[in-house]
């Protein structure tokens, strides 16, 4: 804007123009005194009409600049009071100082209203004072949305102005979209051969009549479609808006077809995959078909959903049913050993702080590299209390073993593209015990009994991940078993999968199937003893006292529920935190046990159940895992504060199970 109280021309450029004639003048003194006067009397008069004209010209551009103030401000005026926008300005500490007709129609309702907070309290929370990067802040009030922006305006009081625009459209739009996409669900009767061979032949059709019956009403009920396109397999499309019906109701589809009783003595069961975040139909059917392998390797009877990378699960609350047959362990024994003999040398490991379990099918499969003339390195880190009489007994028996163990370390220095690396007892690349051995090279193999969680390993070449089994050990000795006519696991590596399926199964007392039995009897075959294997379970009676300890310090929660905690940080709390809580189970009323343990600065939490409490989905809201009868988790925290987000845990899984549309 023009200031009236500047020159138009500056005294510095005047001084300039009349320096020329005025120095011209004193030139001719030295020549002719009258044209020296007449230079003068010419300067005087140059400088008054320069005056005259500065003056002139300065006060135009002073009525010019009033008249576009009063223009600027009439627009401006008649900008915000006529806007069709909210508008309203707030002082520094959000008191509210105008407000334009929009605003007040819009969203005041009452009298005395003079904070911000009272009427938008998005906007109260906001810190508008020093912001320069303007974000929106979106409201909605009533069935209209807005968008909020802001600006600063500096003066004796900082004041802000903010103004809103109408998404209600755009939002409309967005939520149309939103409800009007494509869902894909895969849907598997994962039981379908062991339902036919154990179904009479009499109500067989009718069961699997049913079965169909089932899914077409619940699809169409939702307005879906639903194409079958094997004798156990489906695919459905729905409506996200539909779809989100099934979803609310927990997927009750689970139950209904659980429930069908028309002579079948195996309660039929499903798998369901469903994919909802992807760019075109085949990315939503890749997912789909993704999350119906998850929920078939975390035992089946439930539903995976996938939002891109993350997984939402539903039901899961059911015993794995153990499979009769045993064609899958022949395929994957077979496929195993193809990729043994391609490997250059063979890399295997179980999880952080092993167990027999883990050591035990470690081991086997060291056995089976052996058998086929294959250089083979067990990854352990650590002798922990729990397999330390397994790995004396282990080392004193097998001569060559010893040199075969190499820490993490060791192997990351000899490891190569063409190795292969074989994972037991797990399937998670956080709880391996050398992961950065699986960014090394492209061939992994995963043998797990666990659940499938959430950080899996997505690589692997195989993943045999079967719920069902007793144990990682039971699993590597039925693929020992077909791995050659003539194998025969030495008798220290039989002792060694036999105390990983005992301890596992807690002698033989949980999650026992017919193949566990089967297992157990082609290890006796191979020279286990079973004396031997008791004499590895033995416990110095430090560890006894320790175990008391804990009993003594549990406390019941909800009635059913028993949490100790062992707070001393030694080698071999989590076995005694895992021992107590099996002994635990055995006070009547206990459904489930949880002992908590210190260890490496965390807190290690062990959970146990007798079949009737899932304690893999209790572990899994606190970011852990297992199956349903034995589950564990890590928090980084102290020992108080574990407790108390276990107990929530456990109250939410409580309620969601006597919800009546919970799967």
């Amino acid at each position: 804007m023009y200031d009236p109280d500047k020159n138009l021309i500056k005294k510095e450029i005047m001084a300039l123009i009349m320096s020329l004639p005025i120095l011209l003048s004193l030139i001719f003194i030295f020549f002719n005194i009258y044209i020296c006067i007449l230079g003068f009397v010419l300067s005087a008069f140059l400088y008054s009409f320069l005056r005259y004209l500065n003056k002139k010209i300065s006060r135009e551009y002073l009525d010019l600049s009033k008249e576009i103030d009063f223009t600027t401000n009439n627009v401006a005026k008649s900008v915000i009071f006529k806007m069709p926008f909210p508008i309203v300005l707030l002082n520094n500490k959000k008191n509210i100082k105008w407000y334009n007709t929009e605003f007040k129609d819009l969203f005041i309702t009452g009298e005395n209203v003079d904070n911000i907070n009272k009427i938008i309290p998005q906007l109260g929370e906001t810190n508008f004072i020093g912001q320069t990067n303007i974000e929106p802040i979106n409201v909605k009030k009533g069935d209209k949305y807005f968008s909020f922006y802001y600006h600063n305006v500096d003066g004796e009081e900082k004041t802000t102005f903010l103004y809103g625009i109408d998404n209600t459209k755009n939002e409309q739009v967005k939520k149309a979209f939103e409800e009007k996409r494509m869902v894909v669900m895969t849907i598997y009767v994962d039981n379908y051969d062991d339902l036919r061979i154990n179904t009479p032949e009499r109500v067989r059709p009718i069961v699997f009549a049913e079965i169909e019956r089932v899914i077409t009403k619940e699809v169409e009920k939702n307005f879906g479609i639903l194409r079958k396109y094997e004798n156990d397999k489906y695919i459905a499309i729905f409506n996200y808006i539909d779809y989100k019906k099934m979803h609310d109701d927990k997927f009750s589809i689970l139950d209904h077809v659980r429930n069908i009783d028309k002579g079948n003595k195996l309660s039929p069961t499903l798998s369901i995959g469903v994919g909802i975040i992807g760019k075109n139909p085949y990315e939503l059917y890749e997912d789909s078909k993704l999350g119906v392998d998850i929920a078939l390797s975390r035992g089946g009877d439930q539903t995976v959903v996938k939002y891109g990378e993350v997984m939402e699960y539903f039901g899961g609350k059911s015993k794995a049913t153990e499979k009769t047959s045993k064609v899958k362990s022949r395929v994957n024994s077979h496929a195993i050993r193809r990729l043994i003999d391609q490997a250059s040398e063979v890399f295997i490991m179980g999880h952080e702080n092993p167990d027999m379990d883990s050591i035990g099918s470690c081991l086997g499969i060291y056995e089976g590299a052996l058998s086929r003339n294959k250089k083979a390195y067990i990854v352990l880190n650590e002798i922990g209390e729990p397999i330390k009489n397994l790995y004396t007994r282990s080392i004193n028996g097998l001569k060559e073993l010893k040199s075969n163990i190499k820490t993490g370390k060791e192997a990351l220095e000899i490891i190569k593209p063409t190795s292969l690396v074989i994972i037991c007892d797990n399937h998670r690349k956080n709880s391996a015990e050398a992961q950065y051995l699986l960014d090394k090279t492209e061939k992994i193999v995963i043998i797990d009994h666990h659940r499938r969680g959430k950080d899996y390993i997505k690589n692997a070449l195989i993943s045999y991940i079967e719920p069902y089994a007793s144990s990682a050990s039971e699993l590597v000795t039925e693929i020992l078993t077909y791995f050659d006519e003539n194998f025969t696991a030495r008798k220290e590596v039989a002792e060694a999968l036999l105390a990983g399926i005992t301890v596992d199964t807690k002698n033989f007392y949980y999650q026992t199937g017919v193949r566990t039995f089967e297992a157990a009897s082609q290890l006796k075959r191979w020279g286990a003893d079973s004396l031997a294997i008791k004499q590895m379970f033995k416990d110095d009676f430090q560890i006894v006292k320790y175990k008391s300890e804990v009993i003594a310090n549990a406390q019941t929660y909800m009635n059913q529920f028993a949490i100790s905690h062992f707070d001393r940080e030694i080698d071999g709390s989590t076995l005694i935190a895992s021992q107590a809580a099996d002994d635990l189970l055995g006070i009547e009323g206990i459904k489930a046990s949880f002992v908590l343990t210190k260890i490496n600065k965390k807190i290690h939490i062990s959970a146990r159940s007798l079949g009737d409490v899932s304690v893999q989905l209790i572990m899994e809201r606190l970011g852990g895992g297992g199956h349903l009868t034995s589950a564990a988790s890590q928090l980084d925290m102290d020992i108080d504060k574990s407790t108390e987000i276990l107990k929530k845990a456990i109250k939410e899984y409580f309620e969601e199970e006597n919800d009546e549309s919970y799967s």
